[in-house]
């Protein structure tokens, strides 16, 4: 394969593999906390020796690896009847393939801001349901001469409606993700608009244990374009599942694993996932 177009697939892979892609959803995500500041640290190891084409069949053998850190800060407020959110991400780490490309990129991501608005909640039911905004901001590290960045180098916005439903002792919650994206400057690639489903059900085992698996995908909803003008064969595509576990170790901390993989893909990277996260109520 020519090496232009591996680098072409690899850029539009590294939209998704980067570390301000949307992190998938645990156990008990989407209910409404109390009032207060909640702090969560994530650790991410992903790891990827397949490129796939736009049929989906595999386009060339890699050797990516990212592997990131997460700080998120999240503040909750109920103002009269409404309970409201506001949260900070801020991503940092080090990404790179040793195959073809032979490039690495490390330090600060795209940070994320944004408000959450709870349109339904009730403790009674167990049934949850908000409405969350993110904007990613151009802040990571960017080398217009190389193909692999933690940054974008663009702003883009994330849409998320979220649900949460508890039966018992089981735990469904749902994430369905809209992507849009201005134009990247340096070299005039506009992203196309992206859906996303995020999905986990687990069973509390005891008070402390909750086991369950994770899964979701995204579907791009039109080709790139460049100058305006439309890319053929840039639409992309995943799906990864795997099963996921979660531990309160204290009243106030709590900590989950997740692995996923990826188990079908186009214009993508097919590896493995894995989170680790610990959550702590100030």
């Amino acid at each position: 394969m020519k090496r232009w177009i591996v680098t072409l697939g690899l850029a539009l892979a590294l939209a998704w593999t980067g570390p301000a892609r949307a992190i998938l959803v645990d156990p008990y995500d989407n209910v409404l906390a109390p009032d207060g500041f909640y702090g969560l640290g994530y650790f991410n190891y992903y790891t990827a020796d397949e490129l796939t084409g736009p049929d989906g069949e595999k386009a060339a053998s890699i050797d990516l690896t990212a592997t990131v850190g997460i700080a998120r800060v999240l503040a909750y407020k109920t103002i009269g009847p409404v309970p409201l959110a506001f949260q900070v991400i801020v991503p940092f780490g080090k990404v790179e393939e040793d195959k073809i490309l032979k490039e690495d990129s490390s330090g600060l991501g795209d940070i994320i801001f944004g408000p959450g608005v709870f349109f339904y909640a009730n403790e009674a039911s167990g049934t949850y349901l908000s409405y969350w905004f993110y904007a990613f901001a151009p802040t990571g590290e960017w080398d217009r001469n190389q193909t692999i960045n933690l940054g974008q180098n663009h702003w883009y916005f994330q849409h998320q409606l979220a649900v949460n439903q508890m039966w018992q002792k089981f735990v469904f919650d749902m994430n369905l993700n809209y992507y849009h994206h201005t134009e990247e400057p340096d070299n005039d690639y506009k992203a196309p608009p992206r859906f996303e489903l995020e999905a986990s059900l687990a069973y509390q085992v005891t008070d402390k244990l909750i086991l369950g698996v994770n899964g979701g995908g995204y579907w791009d909803l039109d080709e790139g374009e460049v100058d305006g003008s439309s890319v053929s064969e840039t639409k992309a595509k995943r799906v990864q599942f795997g099963p996921t576990a979660g531990y309160q170790i204290t009243d106030r901390l709590g900590a989950n694993l997740r692995w996923t993989r990826d188990v079908s893909a186009a214009n993508d990277t097919k590896g493995d996932d894995v989170w680790l996260r610990f959550s702590y109520a100030f």
